[in-house]
């Protein structure tokens, strides 16, 4: 350019650039240094720093810096070449800008572009023209194609090319300003024909270059200008020289697929509507956009290709998220994009959509996992490793500190609700069949030793927690007479459902072979050794139990309580426990 780092220091060194943040902003005295409100983002107290000497600013709330070429592009909406000039102006400080050839160039190349549009928007209104009818057709007005200066790329008396050779532009600049291109036999020719025409501006309203969409089934359905130093699709939002001064005031900026999308809504006094130029959504876009608002809102088509291109964006943005600076998003119905969706619902509809956006973090989290089974132990730990590489793409470390916990919390309370089977819910409410076998045996061997009969009792009744109808089992064998020695006997003692419990339970012979000593063949006094030993390893057994299912209870309440590492501390328990079982 005609001016270099030297300028731009002389045109800081003359404007103090707390005189211009207090246009938005009021500027407080603390000790030596200046404060304000920081500009970007609300806030009550004062956070921002105000350098007048270094002629620089920076925000403590939200990480916002820089100076006053800055202030000018982010708060202003100045290019940054405009900046400069308006500011050199108002230091008094002379640069010779049309020294610049590259410049001069640009200009002349804007030129063709603004006189290509004119063509364009005047081809659309020759008599009988298909490409008018088509937008009637979708529904846009009259005062809408004009606000968005929408033309036809044809013209049957004339090409655009010839068009521009009469006002006595240069083969050079022509090819150069991208409206033409060479073709196989290296003549020039129209770059669009039989295109609708959707220009393109800069954030000035300076058309910079043209989208172009085909009126029949023809490929490729859109095409783009092609790049070049004054029009970069991956730093550029489609219609956001009209959207911006809304999107500020709304303090929302919704961001959607296609330039037929931003224009219906648009019409539909949804303004502060912008769209990419037929790329992915950029790092370059989303900072752009987080000059308008904190948090703009994705809207991309309900078809598989846009849900694909949401989540791409979500998961870019993440590198670059500051405090109040974050996206959120809206899903569209299947196969709707926001223009059909329009067509065939009420503007309330859409408005109410509107209202309920998803938060960056609950969208990743929502779209990630609706992928996957959560069947096992490998894929929770494979999709919790996915979670922790998500993590790590975050630089801020207190966003990165705050995402992780709530992604873990959302991660663990749809766990909680995948099935009743799963590893955390592994504790059997009742004690496995083979332990309450071994407590049968212990009520049997009371019967059938009838000489240690009340020592067994008391031994039971101190290890064991017991079911109701086998302490009345006990209760009453205890206050019997040891001449009640057979099964007959002591059948006797009892009526109804505790005779039938007796019977098919504590007096089955698979009791015996499981556990011999319950047999009245079996020695007293070893019977009751084996009783006292065993009771006390399977009380241990059960508390540990209750122990590792109350701690599992706390973690389904509080999820942040424990960490994986304890998690599986539980089940390496838990497996101990029940091997034997």
């Amino acid at each position: 350019m005609a001016f270099n780092k030297i300028d731009l220091d002389n045109i800081k060194s003359k404007i103090l650039i707390s005189e211009e943040l207090e246009k938005k902003t009021k500027v407080v005295k603390k000790g030596k240094n200046l404060w304000c409100c920081c500009p970007f983002h609300n806030e009550k107290t004062p956070s921002c720093k105000i350098n007048d000497e270094q002629g620089s600013f920076y925000c403590f709330g939200c990480g916002a810096r820089g100076d006053i070429f800055t202030i000018y592009q982010d708060l202003f909406n100045y290019t940054f070449l405009d900046a400069v000039k308006e500011l050199a102006n108002k230091a008094g400080i002379k640069i010779n800008f049309d020294s610049s050839s590259k410049y001069n160039q640009n200009d002349s190349y804007l030129k063709i572009l603004e006189l290509s549009t004119k063509w364009f928007e005047e081809n659309l209104h020759l008599e009988n023209n298909f490409c008018l009818k088509y937008l009637y057709n979708r529904k846009l007005s009259h005062e809408t194609i004009k606000t968005f200066r929408l033309g036809y790329a044809f013209n049957k008396n004339s090409s655009l090319y010839d068009y521009l050779k009469t006002l006595s532009y240069k083969d050079e600049d022509i090819l150069k300003s991208n409206v033409v291109k060479l073709d196989k036999n290296n003549n020039l020719k129209d770059f669009f024909y039989k295109r609708l025409i959707f220009p393109i501006t800069n954030i000035n309203g300076k058309v910079v270059g043209f989208g172009g969409r085909v009126l029949d089934d023809s490929n490729p359905k859109y095409i783009n200008s092609p790049e070049s130093n004054y029009f970069k699709k991956r730093t550029m939002l489609y219609n956001l020289n009209l959207a911006k001064e809304t999107a500020r005031q709304k303090k929302n900026l919704l961001i959607c697929e296609g330039y037929m999308d931003v224009i219906s809504l648009y019409q539909n006094n949804v303004k502060s509507v912008v769209a990419p130029l037929g790329t992915s959504f950029t790092q370059e876009q989303l900072e752009l956009s987080w000059r308008y608002t904190d948090q703009p809102t994705i809207m991309f088509d309900g078809d598989e290709a846009g849900k694909r291109a949401s989540y791409k964006a979500a998961v870019m943005s993440l590198p670059f998220l500051i405090p109040n600076k974050s996206l959120q998003f809206i899903n569209l119905p299947k196969n709707n994009d926001p223009d059909s969706y329009l067509e065939n619902n009420e503007l309330t509809n859409l408005i109410n959509l509107l209202k309920k956006p998803i938060k960056l973090l609950n969208y990743i989290f929502d779209v990630s996992s609706s992928g996957i089974s959560l069947a096992n132990a490998d894929q929770k730990i494979s999709y919790d490793k996915y979670l922790d590489d998500l993590i790590a793409n975050i630089k801020d470390r207190k966003i990165q500190y705050f995402y992780k916990n709530e992604f873990k919390s959302l991660f663990f309370k749809k766990l909680r609700t995948i099935n009743k089977n799963s590893e955390i819910n592994i504790i059997p409410k009742k004690i496995s069949s083979l332990k309450k076998k071994q407590i049968y045996s212990f009520i049997r061997s009371a019967i059938n030793h009838t000489k240690i009969r009340n020592q067994i009792i008391e031994c039971i009744f101190e290890n064991i927690e017991l079911e109701a109808i086998e302490k009345k089992i006990l209760i009453n064998l205890k206050n019997v007479d040891n001449d009640y020695k057979n099964k007959t006997d002591i059948l006797k003692l009892f009526d109804g459902e505790i005779r039938q419990f007796l019977e098919s339970k504590i007096l089955h012979p698979s009791i015996y072979r499981l556990f011999p000593y319950s047999s009245q063949k079996y020695d007293s006094e070893t019977t009751l050794r084996e009783i006292q030993e065993s009771s006390k390893n399977l009380n241990t057994r059960l508390s540990n139990l209750k122990k590792i299912n109350k701690s599992l209870i706390t973690f389904e309440k509080d999820n942040n309580s424990l960490n994986w590492d304890e998690l599986q501390k539980i089940s390496k328990e838990l497996e101990e426990n029940y091997k034997d079982s």
